[in-house]
């Protein structure tokens, strides 16, 4: 799919200005002047600067040119669905992961993933089950960030060291 880039520089944009604004809401410690919100919005204003950026730069070469045209390929509905899956289990990951819990809401993104790219369900279930309970170990236990663990609460002393 061939977007112009008027529209990837808005969305660019627009998601620096979310990664700024966020970044910012979050409170430092009393004893730093700067806190976990110095870097996200460091890199949210240097998001919008270049989203910024490709805007004027491509508005100037607009004249009439289409915002979005779609290849040959898209109108086949096999690789429509193969070209809209990622967006779909991100925002799937985004809705889901607080109350399902990271395990849950990350095996059943890898595994529909798997499947609509071609991977049998018998092979495709047990490697995104077993790649979700490595990521969650290497984030809780080497890395010490908690990921939500949902309805799997009860049982989340056993995946953790």
């Amino acid at each position: 799919m061939k977007v112009h880039d008027v529209v990837v520089g808005g969305v660019v944009l627009g998601l620096g200005t979310y990664v700024a604004v966020t970044g910012h809401g979050l409170t430092p410690p009393r004893h730093l002047a700067y806190g976990p919100g110095f870097f996200p919005m460091l890199i949210g204003i240097g998001l919008m600067a270049v989203g910024a950026l490709i805007c004027v730069r491509a508005a100037w070469a607009l004249r009439g040119a289409a915002l979005v045209t779609a290849p040959d390929w898209l109108r086949s509905g096999r690789a429509a669905l193969r070209f809209w899956i990622i967006p779909v289990a991100i925002v799937f990951y985004m809705v889901a992961v607080d109350p399902l819990g990271f395990l849950a809401t990350a095996t059943i993104s890898l595994a529909t993933i798997f499947v609509v790219n071609g991977v049998t369900v018998w092979r495709g279930l047990p490697l995104a089950l077993a790649l979700s309970v490595v990521i969650n170990l290497v984030f809780a236990s080497l890395l010490h960030v908690p990921l939500s663990w949902g309805v799997l609460e009860p049982v989340s002393g056993w995946l953790i060291w």
